[in-house]
């Protein structure tokens, strides 16, 4: 069984919400993000008098997919602190081109040696949600990462 606990999220802003290219830093108290889901689009390519080969009908649709992947937002939530809610506005301002990189924790398969996933990838802050102080919950910032070009799983 694998959690989530040592799973980290960086960007390429110098931790301080700075033009794209800078240092990769880590965000300081991540409580939950996703990797983010991939929908293949589709489009229906049958032919009205589609066959089967010598002239028997083939009445089964076909769907073939376009080669275009939709990356869809990932979802993260970070405790509060002024600076990472700067950081995170910061870097919600500036826009696109900054480089994320999404580590998941050791799946465990290999005992001894680390066996993690990294998710290199760029894009940019689309939402910083709404941010509660209540009187006995701990403060946290929901927040949204769009993708805008493939990257690398290794």
């Amino acid at each position: 069984m694998i959690t989530g606990f040592q799973a980290t999220l960086s960007v390429d802003d110098a931790g301080t919400g700075a033009a794209p290219g800078g240092t990769d830093t880590k965000f300081a108290g991540n409580v939950t993000f996703a990797l983010p889901e991939l929908t293949i689009e589709k489009f229906d390519a049958t032919e009205l008098d589609q066959t089967a080969g010598a002239g028997v009908p083939d009445h089964y649709m076909r769907e073939f997919p376009t080669g275009l992947i939709k990356s869809g937002e990932t979802e993260g939530e970070i405790k509060y602190t002024k600076a990472n809610y700067q950081r995170l506005l910061a870097l919600a301002e500036k826009g696109r081109g900054y480089t994320f990189k999404l580590t998941a924790p050791d799946d465990q398969t290999t005992p001894g040696t680390p066996v993690t996933l990294t998710l290199t990838r760029k894009g940019f802050i689309s939402k910083v949600g709404a941010v509660k102080f209540e009187k006995s919950n701990p403060v946290i910032i929901p927040f949204s990462i769009t993708f805008q070009e493939k990257g690398t799983i290794a």
